[in-house]
């Protein structure tokens, strides 16, 4: 009898595409520091729209907030003291699963 194929499979972040919480959590380190939201959209490698879609959101929830910037006038997006919980608490259930923090993936890939 042949084995089925498993309806998805692992890859080096965890299981297949990323989902959406993994790319909150992505969004919110990028935006630990504070940061444009081009920068956003490039280091978490996510067209205009869903970036617009998933910023708004987490300002939404206050996970995120604008800030005016002295370096450019449309401002810049930084994490919120909520947003630091939802990463440690997304870091904790990683490690309970065994999931590969994106540290770990990177030293995977060299």
């Amino acid at each position: 009898m042949s084995e089925l194929m498993p309806a998805h499979t692992e890859t080096a972040l965890g299981w297949g595409n990323r989902g959406s919480l993994d790319i909150i959590n992505l969004i919110l380190s990028v935006c630990e520091n504070g940061t444009m939201i081009t920068h956003i959209m490039y280091q978490c490698n996510l067209n205009s729209k869903q970036t617009q879609a998933y910023v708004s959101l987490l300002v939404k929830y206050e996970l995120l907030e604008k800030r005016e910037s002295e370096s450019t006038t449309k401002g810049v997006y930084q994490a919120t003291d909520r947003a630091r919980k939802y990463m440690e608490a997304y870091s904790e259930l990683s490690q309970i699963f065994g999931l590969p923090t994106e540290e770990t993936a990177a030293d995977l890939s060299e």
